[in-house]
């Protein structure tokens, strides 16, 4: 805005120091200023602050010689207001879920370290007689409390073991040929395909060319599976293919995206097309996040409620055995 109106970049700088709310922001933006004082430039600017995604001075560089700087941050505010916001609806969508799975562990360590061996004394001896569910609750109560280190291990280790799987290189094989097939890769896919499209719409609008945006959007992009997408789209554009072949040839973008990537490269609005597939896939994720909410939510509850009714359930099936058998 303050660009828009004719301030210089240095005062723009200057302005946005003196409305900082927080300290580390001023600190930023003052050496900024100082960096535009020197003669390094916005971009120069940008590039030496570690805040910004990388793809963004790449965007300040070209627009600043093209004339066009105000037009490009208008555009690069709200690329980032937009990503921001799908964030932020995805970790609220993810809040609840994690409450109750948090709240879950606790119900569980709660009854199986103070509920469940209360009873043990009354089952001494009598294991063999038994039902399953209730040997089972014992042999549970037993790890928890004998062995509570191991047991949340476990339980930590797991995830992050899945984790590391899902980064090394057979994991992301697997990923790439499965990952459509699981409801939360399949929504990460469409959020970077939605963040893919969009960058490159940004990057396009304010005059960088595409064998340039390429490498900007695989630094941009936080995952190791799209960076090789973008850099084989990148070879296969420098050896002389389209953009929207490129795409096409790896699955990369949903076939609505490419269509329209094909429409903008005949039409010769190509950025216009791209910032509408990214408006496109990211309706869609989002509407897949309010539908993966609505289903979480009760189907947290009723696990919850699940686990607890089994170990309760398992306890009082044991002791009615205990009374059949004492009858």
């Amino acid at each position: 805005m303050l660009v828009n109106s004719g301030i210089p970049v240095a005062r723009s700088l200057d302005l946005l120091g003196d409305q900082a709310s927080r300290s580390s922001s001023r600190k930023i933006v003052t050496r900024m200023a100082i960096t535009v004082r020197a003669g390094g430039g916005l971009a120069s600017a940008f590039a030496e602050t570690s805040s910004f995604p990388s793809y963004l001075p790449g965007v300040v560089r070209a627009s600043e010689r093209s004339g066009k700087l105000g037009e490009a941050l208008t555009a690069l505010a709200e690329r980032l207001t937009l990503s921001s916001a799908t964030r932020r609806q995805l970790l609220t969508a993810l809040t609840y879920p994690a409450a109750i799975l948090a709240a879950t562990l606790a119900a569980l360590a709660i009854v199986l370290t103070l509920v469940v061996p209360q009873f043990q004394p009354i089952f001494a001896g009598q294991e063999d007689k038994l039902p399953s569910l209730t040997r089972a609750v014992l042999a549970l109560s037993n790890a928890v409390t004998g062995k509570p280190w191991l047991v949340a291990g476990i339980l930590l280790g797991l995830p992050l073991s899945i984790v590391a799987m899902l980064r090394s290189a057979p994991g992301q094989r697997l990923v790439e040929a499965h990952g459509h097939r699981v409801p939360l890769l399949g929504l990460r896919d469409q959020y970077l395909a939605a963040q893919f499209t969009g960058i490159l719409a940004t990057l396009l609008g304010n005059g960088v060319r595409i064998v340039d945006a390429l490498p900007l959007i695989r630094d941009a992009i936080g995952s190791r599976r799209w960076q090789a997408h973008a850099g084989f789209v990148e070879q296969r554009i420098r050896e002389g293919s389209s953009l929207s072949a490129a795409l096409a040839s790896n699955g990369l973008l949903p076939t609505t995206a490419i269509r329209l990537i094909e429409v903008g490269e005949k039409s010769g609005k190509l950025a216009e097309t791209c910032a509408q597939a990214s408006a496109i896939i990211g309706e869609a994720a989002r509407s897949r996040i309010e539908r993966i909410v609505a289903l979480a939510n009760p189907i947290a509850i009723i696990t919850l409620g699940g686990m607890v009714a089994a170990l309760v359930g398992g306890v009082m099936l044991g002791i009615f055995a205990l009374g059949d058998f004492a009858g």
